[in-house]
């Protein structure tokens, strides 16, 4: 059993880790289904489809964009209330 911190933080065990082969600085999307919570690995088609609304008639947004876009996307989703 996990202890949820303070911060909402949670240590994932070694084991889901290898299993879903999550290494260090991958993006996750995490969100809750009929009382389960979810882990979902985020590939580059993921974020890609993901992010798609920011590049209509655009260029690419840049890696830097992107990371702020998702830093963004991770403090709206920590901040809201969804732990209930």
């Amino acid at each position: 059993m996990h202890k949820i911190t303070t911060k909402r933080q949670v240590t994932l065990p070694q084991a889901v880790c290898h299993a879903m082969a999550l290494q260090p600085g991958d993006y996750v999307e995490v969100f809750a289904r009929d009382g389960v919570a979810h882990i979902v690995k985020m590939n580059s088609e993921n974020l890609a489809g993901k992010f798609s609304y920011l590049v209509k008639d655009k260029e690419f947004p840049s890696d830097e964009v992107m990371k702020n876009t998702i830093k963004k996307h991770a403090a709206a989703k920590f901040l809201a209330d969804d732990c209930n």
